[in-house]
């Protein structure tokens, strides 16, 4: 159901639609789709937009690649973007397992997965986001050096990541040795989601990891 505040991104403007990336599998040409070579930076469930958008303008010599599964949600992304004045984003529409595969290997320098759908239930943990299957991409994509931002006030998730990038040896450094986590950063550009959670008294957990300079798996 779309709230009354979303029905007006159902259609998408002829300028909103600059800033949205095609659908379908071609693989990604991000010197193509800015039109220069410069640092990339990926955002994988980009919600609403505040952080990208605000990414983006504070950063104009990168570019930035943002997914977001709902097609409403990109169309308000866009728009937030196009507010701004911010022309170095673009947002591609559809399911994340299926956008990592069409992005170049070795490409971004700053990956941000920030308060991905927690599933909380036990029986449905299996539909979590960033499984190994998912950080076995994002390791690739990742440039060396890359840093990987994780934030979730859902404590286990975050902690199902830490695990999961054990499995993936020497191909990231954990900067926040030795506890593997910090709790309740001052962010810069907060999502929707992360005010609504402090809001709540809920304490956020953030995961960092850098990518190395050994191949992916």
């Amino acid at each position: 159901m779309v709230s009354p505040g979303m029905r007006r991104y159902a259609k998408r403007t002829d300028a909103q639609a600059t800033l949205v990336g095609e659908p379908g599998s071609a693989p990604v040409d991000p010197e193509a789709l800015f039109g220069r070579r410069a640092p990339l930076r990926l955002e994988i469930g980009a919600g609403h937009g505040e952080f990208v958008s605000q990414m983006a303008g504070a950063h104009p010599d990168h570019d930035f690649i943002a997914n977001e599964f709902e097609h409403i949600r990109v169309t308000k992304i866009a728009h937030k973007c196009l507010k701004s004045g911010v022309t170095n984003a673009r947002i591609f529409a559809g399911p994340a397992e299926t956008f990592l595969p069409r992005l170049p290997t070795g490409a971004f320098e700053r990956i941000y997965i920030l308060f991905p759908d927690p599933w909380p239930k036990h029986g449905h943990r299996r539909r979590r986001l960033v499984n190994l299957a998912c950080l076995r991409q994002l390791t690739r994509v990742a440039a060396p050096g890359c840093r990987f931002v994780f934030a979730s006030d859902t404590h286990n998730y975050a902690c199902q990541v830490l695990s999961n990038l054990t499995l993936l040896p020497g191909c990231w450094r954990n900067v926040q040795a030795p506890a593997g986590y910090r709790i309740d950063i001052p962010t810069r550009f907060p999502t929707v989601f992360e005010r609504h959670k402090k809001a709540e008294g809920c304490t956020i957990m953030y995961v960092i990891h850098e990518r190395t300079g050994s191949p992916a798996p």
